[in-house]
């Protein structure tokens, strides 16, 4: 975080706090609907508690944040008190490394819906390795670990990384973001296109 400027770092942290707020929200909505449709079944509620990841990396943009940002967000979580305990905090860890992959893979160059969407699914399956260590191999079945493991994925793309975008995006149009590398890179390419149009 040595180079990120005090702006990111406060946009950061109150991403962060509203996201920690709504994965405790969900992990409390998360009780009722797994006692209807099962545990698995509820694995398509997954992709929430990932979208701090691709919200945060998509606006500021610099290594660390998606990692930074869902860990930030766990801890928020844990501390307004989720029933899921220490392990809300630790599977916000390996969930951000693996949305934190996705960015690196490609250099922490490219920000478009496809890599968000990567992030969703590695964040899926890395704090699936998380659920493997925490609860044992002989936990699940094979056919239920992959229908987990597919649910989570699925969920992580649209509801982690397209739902991120969308939330970006909208928030982009308020204007309350002119000042972070997100919309400093859209002038730069509307400006380049303006050049290639007017010669």
């Amino acid at each position: 975080m040595m180079d990120w400027k005090m702006k990111e770092v406060v946009l950061a942290v109150i991403l962060a706090v509203a996201c920690g707020v709504i994965y405790l929200g969900w992990s409390t909505l998360w009780i009722p609907i797994s006692a209807l449709v099962g545990p698995v079944g509820a694995g398509f509620m997954f992709g929430i508690w990932v979208i701090a990841s691709p919200i945060v990396a998509y606006i500021i943009r610099k290594p660390g944040a998606a990692l930074i940002a869902e860990i930030s967000a766990a801890a928020v979580e844990l501390v307004t008190g989720s029933h899921f305990g220490l392990s809300a905090l630790l599977v916000g860890v390996f969930q951000g490394i693996g949305a934190e992959i996705a960015f690196a893979i490609f250099g922490y160059k490219h920000y478009n819906l496809f890599t968000l969407m990567l992030s969703g699914a590695f964040a899926a399956v890395v704090g699936m390795l998380y659920n493997l260590i925490a609860n044992g191999f002989s936990y699940y079945t094979t056919e239920v670990f992959f229908m987990t493991l597919g649910l989570h994925v699925i969920s992580g793309i649209l509801l982690g990384g397209w739902l991120a975008k969308v939330v970006v995006d909208a928030l982009a149009k308020t204007g309350v973001l002119e000042q972070y590398e997100i919309m400093k890179i859209k002038r730069k390419r509307e400006n380049n296109h303006g050049n290639v149009s007017g010669v």
